[in-house]
């Protein structure tokens, strides 16, 4: 019985973690995307500026 309830709190303890994880980490994966899809706009396009092309990415990325 005390095994269960070790278990219990364990499990209940990770779920919260990540929770707070996820929140955390969320907008860090955001811009990360929108960096790396602006990097290979600019070098695809030569002649589109970086402005544009993270304007760009931002748009895409936020519609998925």
């Amino acid at each position: 019985m005390y095994k269960n309830y070790k278990l219990l709190l364990f499990l209940g303890a990770a779920a919260i973690f990540l929770y707070i994880s996820v929140g955390k980490y969320e907008e860090f994966t955001l811009q990360k995307s929108i960096s790396a899809c602006t990097i290979a706009k600019s070098k695809l396009k030569k002649e589109i500026s970086p402005q544009e092309a993270r304007i760009i990415c931002e748009k895409e990325i936020k519609n998925q």
